[in-house]
């Protein structure tokens, strides 16, 4: 590999930092044409210098030039370090526009980020990649496209893990606010899943149908994925204050007061 001479190493790296706001130890190497060595020499020195942040293991946020007072978008973070990353849950739902609540955590799913980390007060949640996902590209926040759940398949995670959307309340409240969905997709999506989450998807539905033009064979789709029950609406909760007769469900308030959370 040519090793360029020291000054001008130093200038190619300063060139990248002030175009790139967050990079890996691979992705600044290949750019400036280093080994693996020399960027990790060169990082240390940037860090120690205030030029860069150390974000995680490997992975670094430019504080050169116009980066000096920006703040990294969360999203894009998780892209820069992983293009394949999805995200997912309630990140989805804020990443859709529709969160009830906007927290400091950012969850994602990557078959490269094992663990936790935290950076400029964000929690960042991996979980396990999943194939057959139902994922879409937007422009994320930062500018850089960013891979995330569409509507029917957040709904779906958040019908199944509620405790990663906030709870069942919060995921409810959010989901309400989609101005629309593709109920073929959804129900594409929840047939190869188990008849609770076919349950909980028809009420879901039932309710929202006015609103989402839901015709009446994609319900009666439903109810018949939905044999068998009783099932509950938040699977973790051990309250039963609600019944829904149709979809045999279990409810953890009166129907009337889960309706609201609806709205």
């Amino acid at each position: 590999m040519y090793t360029f001479p020291l000054e001008s190493l130093s200038m190619k790296f300063k060139e990248y930092i002030d175009r790139t706001h967050v990079f890996t130890v691979s992705q600044l190497a290949e750019s400036c044409g280093m080994s693996d060595s020399s960027a990790k020499t060169t990082l240390r020195r940037a860090v120690a210098a205030g030029q860069i942040e150390r974000a995680r293991r490997g992975a670094y946020v430019s504080k050169s030039g116009r980066f000096a007072a920006a703040e990294v978008d969360s999203f894009e973070l998780v892209s820069s370090i992983d293009p394949k990353a999805v995200i997912s849950f309630h990140s989805a739902l804020e990443a859709h526009g529709v969160a009830h609540n906007v927290g400091s955590v950012c969850q994602f799913r990557s078959a490269s980020i094992k663990s936790a980390f935290g950076y400029s007060g964000v929690s960042y949640i991996p979980f396990p990649f999943a194939n057959n996902l139902s994922i879409q590209s937007m422009c994320g926040r930062g500018g850089l496209r960013t891979t995330v759940t569409t509507r029917e398949q957040t709904i779906v995670d958040c019908l199944s893990h509620p405790d990663r959307c906030g709870g069942i309340e919060e995921a409810l409240m959010s989901i309400s606010l989609f101005p629309y969905i593709d109920a073929e997709a959804l129900r594409k999506l929840v047939s190869e899943k188990s008849a609770s989450l076919a349950a909980r998807t028809g009420w879901l539905l039932e309710r929202k149908a006015n609103k989402w033009r839901i015709p009446s064979d994609v319900l009666d789709a439903f109810e018949e994925m939905a044999k068998g029950g009783p099932f509950k609406l938040d699977k973790d909760s051990t309250r039963s204050c609600g019944w829904s007769r149709r979809w045999r469900l279990c409810l953890p308030e009166e129907e009337e007061e889960v309706g609201k959370w609806l709205l």
